[in-house]
């Protein structure tokens, strides 16, 4: 095995998160980036990728056993991964490309832009599951160079079509970093409550690759009874309501020659 003195990704931005700047950030990402654009283009997706698998002596990308070449007719639906980290389609049934593990690269930028595990407060299970697949995103919470919000929120698209490749990533974040330079990195890491590493003792928040496929099917059948419910609640909804229009008062005054009339009559609300 290959000893990588500098660690992994989430250790490193533990032990030195307020002593790197964003010029130094975005370096990181760019490497990191650069790498994932390789293993893109030859083809393979990586589908368990977090700041855990990425080791900075030389930005290498590990635990690549669970790679895949993209369209390949595997019948391995098995996912396994950490929650946070995992596109919403694949938690939606629809298989792993290129652009879930863009998703997840939005997330390392998340993590880096905040010193913090994406969803770190809370638990990581299957209403969180329930929720990112409703839209939920971590919150942008810190001042950041111009362009990179937007692009993290780009990667975090719930449409896998609208996400950017490696190599736009690549040009993006050249960019931003270009010009981070030319500002003498004017952006500057302001210490606050919203900002830096955060730990808990919460046995739910399991930050580590795991198999997911058994939580996955008991969000399939939690999100289906929602369904239902809520569709049952909108018909009674709206059949109280036409019981409502069902009654029909007209008022008339019988002054100045007005008369008050009452009208009374059925309305079938089984028409097709």
């Amino acid at each position: 095995m290959e000893y990588h003195k500098l660690g992994d990704l989430t250790h490193y931005i533990a032990r030195n998160f307020f002593d790197i700047n964003w010029y130094n950030k975005l370096n990181i990402l760019r490497n990191i980036i650069y790498g994932l654009k390789n293993i893109h283009d030859a083809n393979i997706i990586h589908k368990d990728y977090h700041s855990g698998n990425i080791f900075l002596d030389k930005t290498i990308t590990g635990d690549l056993g669970l790679s895949a070449i993209e369209q390949s007719d595997s019948d391995d639906d098995e996912i396994y991964g950490i929650i946070p980290f995992v596109a919403p389609e694949i938690f939606q049934g629809q298989k792993y490309t290129k652009a879930s593990d863009i998703y997840s690269f939005g997330m390392i930028m998340w993590e880096l832009m905040t010193g913090r595990r994406p969803f770190w407060n809370q638990n990581q299970d299957i209403q969180l599951i329930i929720e990112i697949c409703d839209g939920l995103r971590p919150p942008t919470v810190t001042d950041v160079p111009k362009g990179y919000t937007e692009l993290m929120k780009k990667c975090w698209n719930s449409d896998p079509k609208k996400r950017p490749k490696a190599d736009e990533m690549s040009d993006e974040i050249e960019t931003i970093r270009s010009n981070e330079s030319k500002r003498n990195n004017s952006t500057k890491i302001i210490k606050s409550s919203d900002i830096g590493p955060k730990t808990t003792n919460n046995p739910d928040e399991v930050y580590e690759s795991r198999y997911l496929s058994t939580i996955i099917k008991s969000v399939d059948t939690t999100r289906s009874s929602r369904t239902v419910l809520n569709k049952k609640r909108k018909f009674d909804d709206n059949l109280s309501e036409d019981k409502i229009a069902k009654r029909i008062k007209i008022f008339e005054h019988e002054y100045d020659g007005y008369i008050t009339m009452e009208i009374e009559f059925d309305i079938d609300i089984n028409i097709n």
